[in-house]
């Protein structure tokens, strides 16, 4: 049974009518997620690696783009967390961030994969 497909509302990370307010259509959401899902399915990695090395500036990096485009489409819950990650990450050492970012690593490749599946439903 795949339990995505029949997620609540309350536990979705990605806001459709929220994405389609801020682009002004459907379409040019969809636009917008294409790119979106070619970022983070190669930033998302790239942040893993780079706390693992220590390599905070980096996953700062990642992670202040995934915050700036998060409010267009992501729930509030999903925003909050970014940004409390990211803003971590700005002056925490690595191993603190990673402790954080273990929390919303998960969120962030659930939220790739609901784009996905959005996107697959309109083609």
């Amino acid at each position: 049974m795949n339990s995505q497909l029949g997620s609540t509302p309350s536990a979705a990370r990605l806001d459709v009518a929220r994405g389609v307010g801020m682009m002004g259509s459907e379409t040019a959401l969809r636009k917008i997620l294409v790119t979106v899902v070619i970022s983070m399915a190669a930033d998302l990695p790239t942040i893993d690696t780079a706390l693992q090395t220590g390599d905070v500036a980096t996953a700062n990096r990642l992670l202040h783009a995934i915050k700036g485009y998060m409010p267009i489409f992501g729930s509030n819950a999903l925003i909050e967390q970014v940004a409390a990650v990211e803003k971590l990450s700005k002056t925490e050492p690595a191993a603190v961030v990673q402790v954080t970012y273990q929390q919303l690593g998960p969120e962030l490749h659930g939220l790739l994969a609901e784009i996905e599946l959005f996107l697959n439903s309109g083609q």
